[in-house]
């Protein structure tokens, strides 16, 4: 008797376990340029904006007045999906943040950094 409850209890014990999903994650750096920029205000707006997406870990840009353009650096942590019930970073969400600004979207990098 006292051996069927180990063995029991050890198939429920590697039943959990392997039930149990490991999340992983993937970190990516976006590069985008900006045009129509007037000010550097607009910029840090936008930068804290960026800073609100969901996955977002740092916001860095550079500022050229006299062509009124910007290039912002974003890296993120993302989660792979697994399911559909997980939540993801939307890359369309950078391009929202850049119109609600009043500015224009141009060019668009992406850099896998690690995995």
């Amino acid at each position: 008797m006292k051996y069927c409850f180990l063995i029991f209890f050890a198939f429920s014990l590697s039943t959990v376990f392997a039930q149990v999903k490991t999340t992983r994650y993937i970190h990516v750096k976006y590069s985008y340029i900006v045009e129509n920029v007037n000010s550097e205000l607009q910029l840090q707006k936008l930068q804290n904006d960026f800073k609100q997406i969901k996955g977002v870990d740092e916001v860095k840009y550079t500022y050229k007045p006299e062509k009124q353009k910007a290039q912002y650096i974003i890296y993120t942590t993302q989660q792979i999906r697994q399911s559909e019930a997980d939540e993801e970073f939307h890359i369309t969400s950078l391009k929202e943040a850049i119109i609600k600004n009043n500015l224009v979207p141009n060019e668009l990098k992406e850099e896998i950094v690690e995995q």
